[in-house]
């Protein structure tokens, strides 16, 4: 036979994990709500998530000291993304003084390579993107 206390703490663990149906069904309007934005128009490629969920833009360091940045997972038209983010770079609305930087296709990987650090601001174009 269990003791009071052994069934108390029983019944305060299972008030803990079973959720009433008002709760059950506000988490998962809260969910969709809380989800990507579809971009309202359809894009040539895909820009994947990692998974952990992070977009794939990286930095990259040489020995010389150039760095680059590089954007990994991208399926669909590569050089439709690489006109689209060539010509969000060069728009001159991120630093109107310096030069745009060079946006590059690497053959074998089909991964989009920008001279310079971007990696911010590849991001959020990513994300102003609905990625």
């Amino acid at each position: 036979m269990l003791s009071a206390a052994t069934t108390s703490r029983r019944a305060l663990l299972l008030a803990r994990t079973v959720r009433p149906a008002t709760a059950v069904a506000s988490a998962r309007a809260s969910s969709a709500a809380a989800a990507p934005l579809q971009p309202e128009f359809k894009l040539k490629y895909i820009v994947e998530r990692t998974a952990s969920g992070e977009l794939p833009v990286y930095s990259d360091f040489k020995n010389g000291g150039n760095a680059r940045t590089i954007v990994r997972k991208v399926k669909g038209n590569v050089l439709a993304l690489r006109q689209d983010l060539s010509d969000y770079l060069a728009d001159g609305h991120i630093d109107p003084i310096t030069k745009p930087p060079k946006v590059i296709i690497k053959p074998t990987s089909q991964q989009i390579e920008v001279s310079g650090r971007w990696v911010a601001e590849v991001k959020g174009w990513l994300e102003m993107r609905g990625f």
